[in-house]
């Protein structure tokens, strides 16, 4: 008897997992044909390009080659987008071509050298800026654009805010999405987290440790386990299932697959690995860069973000000066609205280049 329900089980499980491939499958399937470009002048690829002795991963997309340029610069350090970008460049590909990139050290970039260079040896702030320097130029000769669009998430701000301030004759707008000022706001995040705890009569000597612990050493796994009790205070009212959106892109592939499993299972080497990129995020405060832009900014962030707080962007808002200037928070979304609420994200991002351009 035992073994007949075994047998049972078994084959209930083996159905489950054929009907959950076969509705991925068709999942993917649908959604290639739903966003794939067929337009005679537009262009839908995905291409390594040299940049810095390196051969770089690039996917793009759009309906027209002879629309602006926006070059979209992920967030992480080390947390490549390419596969996702679909759900909301959907939106922009008939006004915009889209550049994403997987910066150098990580994802598709990271896979395609690693036989040369293993360890990362070569990843630095300093070297991504260069990249993103040869990344502008390749982009802005290809497409024959004079200036080209920077929009940046999360830590992808801190390059695109730096290059904008340090190249205004190269880019024609940047759009900071969940922009990053100070790592301050790690500490006014944990505080509000602290204050809502204990509204609730919750137990908050655990957090506090956690919080102690960061404050003697800040380093990233320090910040990783504060945020683990920070962030049941935060979740947004709207949240993208990422993961199913992955795994229902036509554009996931093993080597996203297998940065992702190592950002997720083996963590101490996934830091290793970008270290130099996470210090350089634990101890920059962007408003060094400098505060006078001569190209327009603009600021998007999730209404309940609290990686990179409102409070800290709407007062960095303030304090820059630019041609034009705005700032717009999604309701209810949080620190990646371009995934949580994508048709309303784009159609504010439109809005604010439309203005600009």
């Amino acid at each position: 008897m035992l073994w007949i329900v075994l047998k049972w089980v078994g084959l209930i499980l083996v159905a489950l997992v054929i009907v959950v491939i076969g509705f991925v499958t068709i999942a993917r399937i649908t959604t290639y044909f739903a966003n794939r470009i067929t337009s005679e002048n537009g262009i839908d690829e995905s291409v390594y390009v040299p940049l810095g002795g390196q051969e770089q991963y690039l996917r793009i997309r759009g309906k027209d080659r002879g629309n602006p340029v926006i070059v979209w610069l992920h967030g992480g350090p080390g947390g490549p987008d390419g596969f996702l970008y679909h759900v909301f460049s959907k939106y922009l590909v008939a006004d915009y071509t889209i550049v994403s990139w997987d910066q150098r050290g990580c994802g598709k970039t990271y896979y395609h050298n690693r036989k040369t260079d293993p360890t990362n040896e070569t990843v630095s702030f300093r070297q991504a800026m260069e990249d993103l320097d040869q990344l502008v130029d390749y982009v802005r000769e290809r497409f024959e654009v004079e200036k080209v669009i920077l929009v940046g998430h999360s830590y992808g701000t801190m390059l695109g805010s730096k290059y904008a301030l340090e190249n205004p004759l190269k880019v024609a707008a940047y759009i900071g999405i969940g922009q990053v000022v100070t790592m301050e706001s790690e500490i006014y995040s944990y505080q509000d987290a602290l204050a809502k705890a204990r509204d609730l009569g919750r137990d908050t000597k655990a957090m506090e440790d956690a919080y102690k612990d960061f404050m003697a050493e800040k380093s990233l796994l320090n910040k990783v386990n504060l945020r683990r009790f920070v962030y049941p205070y935060h979740i947004p009212p709207k949240q993208a299932n990422q993961i199913w959106l992955a795994l229902c892109s036509p554009y996931l592939g093993v080597d996203n697959i297998r940065w992702f499993l190592k950002a997720n299972t083996d963590v101490q080497e996934y830091i290793k690995l970008n270290k130099p990129l996470f210090d350089y995020l634990d101890e920059t405060d962007v408003r060094d860069y400098g505060l006078e832009y001569q190209v327009p900014v603009g600021f998007i962030s999730g209404s309940e973000d609290w990686s990179t707080p409102v409070k800290y962007v709407e007062d960095y808002y303030e304090m820059i000066t630019a041609p034009k200037k705005s700032i717009y928070q999604l309701k209810d979304c949080g620190h990646s609205p371009q995934m949580d609420a994508p048709e309303e994200f784009c159609k504010v991002l439109k809005g604010m280049l439309e203005e600009y351009l």
